[in-house]
């Protein structure tokens, strides 16, 4: 029952990315306006993940005292992760226009490898905690997958090039999920691994997701912005209620 919970939320993600993939093919700047509506939300749902799901689990499993260092060391983690990416990517050779391109797509499937892993590890904790991250991962990959496809496109790959190498790269979800299932055995490891991912949680709300909100200038904008945000966060709040 987990092993099918795990697979499918892994699947549902790689259907998120093929999906944002092919609406950026049909109109980018359709979906970039509606992407913008999304990061309020997802926002919500990384913060609500974090602390009404992985931070209690991950405290009741090894203690607070191990715990914090070990988010404050995953939050660290992928900081570095993605400044190693970044610079590769401002580095390549501007001469082939490819390059970038390829470098996307290789940060995508880490990036997507590591979603698997967390979809395991938090389904391997509790159900409820598994749904939530799970609606996190994808919520999150939304305004991600749209930004690396235009990328790729504006790197000189022709669209349904761009498609295909985006289809390859969204399995490895798959496989980071199954090979976390397999792996993750022990309270104190997926104690451990879970306060890595609330500190990758909180990196990608904190840095990746609210800079973009700062955007937009329009009091209009902020409010419901906002309130996307608080709705994300209530939502995870009464699944974790809902589901014990």
């Amino acid at each position: 029952m987990i092993l099918f919970a795990i697979i499918l939320a892994s699947v549902i993600e790689s259907a998120v990315s093929f999906g944002a993939s092919f609406a950026v093919i049909i109109s980018e700047k359709r979906v970039r306006r509606f992407v913008h509506w999304v990061i309020g939300f997802a926002i919500g749902v990384l913060l609500g993940v974090v602390f009404f799901d992985l931070l209690p689990e991950t405290f009741e499993m090894i203690g607070v005292e191990y715990a914090l260092p070990l988010v404050l060391g995953g939050f660290l983690l992928f900081f570095a992760l993605e400044m190693f990416i970044s610079w590769f990517h401002w580095h390549g050779d501007e001469d082939r226009p490819h390059v970038t391109g390829y470098l996307v797509l290789f940060g995508d499937a880490v990036h997507n490898f590591i979603d698997g892993v967390i979809i395991a590890l938090a389904f391997l904790t509790d159900i409820s905690v598994g749904v939530g991250a799970s609606l996190a991962v994808v919520m999150h990959e939304i305004p991600q997958e749209v930004s690396d496809f235009a990328i790729m496109l504006h790197s000189g790959f022709s669209k349904w090039r761009a498609m295909m190498y985006n289809v390859l790269v969204s399995l490895t979800t798959i496989l980071g999920a199954l090979l976390g299932y397999w792996f993750a055995s022990g309270e104190n490891i997926v104690g451990v691994l879970l306060a890595i991912v609330a500190g990758n949680f909180l990196y990608l709300a904190a840095a990746d997701l609210i800079p973009e909100l700062h955007h937009s200038h329009k009091s209009s904008s902020a409010l419901a912005q906002i309130a996307l945000i608080l709705f994300g966060i209530a939502l995870i709040y009464a699944l974790t209620l809902a589901m014990p």
